[in-house]
């Protein structure tokens, strides 16, 4: 934006007048002050800022000092009164040359830096995680996921046991959401009453949580209740369960 004759030589005068003052302050607050200064004068000056937002001279000159920094309501208002669109408000502004520049932020590119490699991260229990899980098949083509060593201590389990296998179905939300990642620990199968194990039901995986009864039969229950029936498991028949594992925790999309 280009500024000429009178407007030009107030925005200097004031650069001159309130620049030094930014002298040490962060580079967020130097450029909320540049920004009102040069509201300010595009809005016609110190009076009319003052009579048209109710400021007193005083706190329109210390966010021109940048001593405080205005809210965005007050911001987007003296915007408004200079003219300038609003989205322009989160751009750098500079002068230079009888120009107001308004550049877009830089924003880094997507993505993440390259992580080293699993193995070298000496705090990290590396195991395997199955994507896509063939019940009933003993030998899986496996990635692998490296775990925080102090996640193991929380869940008070041997790492060599952990297995990570990818949730399906709805069955036992809102505990456990498809898709998700869940840690099953294949060395308990005791069907402890209340907890939740992965069972190989021969077409698929699937979760449930066990209640123990006293003639020795359990119930295998989803915790989608509106959707999904409970099986009941006679004494007798706990034999021919294909008990995986425990689900001792399991990952949630925030």
């Amino acid at each position: 934006m280009p500024v000429n004759g009178e407007l030009r030589h107030r925005i200097e005068r004031a650069l001159a007048r309130f620049s030094p003052s930014w002298e040490g302050r962060d580079a967020a607050r130097r450029a909320v002050a540049l920004k009102m200064l040069i509201l300010c004068e595009l809005a016609g000056g110190r009076l009319r800022v003052v009579d048209a937002l109710g400021l007193n001279d005083n706190t329109l000159d210390n966010y021109r000092h940048g001593k405080t920094e205005p809210r965005h309501s007050t911001l987007n208002m003296m915007a408004e009164l200079a003219e300038v669109p609003i989205e322009y408000l989160g751009n750098d502004w500079s002068v230079e040359d009888g120009v107001i520049h308004f550049s877009p932020p830089e924003i880094p590119p997507a993505g993440f830096s390259e992580p080293s490699p699993v193995w070298d991260l000496a705090d990290r229990m590396v195991i395997p995680a199955y994507e896509d899980v063939v019940p009933g098949q003993s030998s899986l083509d496996t990635t692998w996921t490296a775990i925080p060593g102090g996640f193991w201590a929380k869940l008070s389990v041997d790492p060599e046991n952990m297995r990570v296998v990818s949730a399906s179905g709805d069955s036992m939300l809102p505990t456990i959401v498809g898709g998700t990642p869940i840690f099953v620990d294949i060395n308990d199968r005791k069907l402890e009453d209340g907890s939740v194990y992965l069972f190989d039901a021969g077409a698929e995986l699937i979760a449930r949580r066990v209640q123990r009864f006293a003639d020795g039969s359990i119930e295998l229950l989803p915790d989608n209740l509106e959707r999904y029936r409970s099986q009941h498991v006679l004494k007798d028949g706990l034999a021919e369960l294909k008990v995986v594992g425990r689900v001792c925790a399991a990952s949630r999309i925030l």
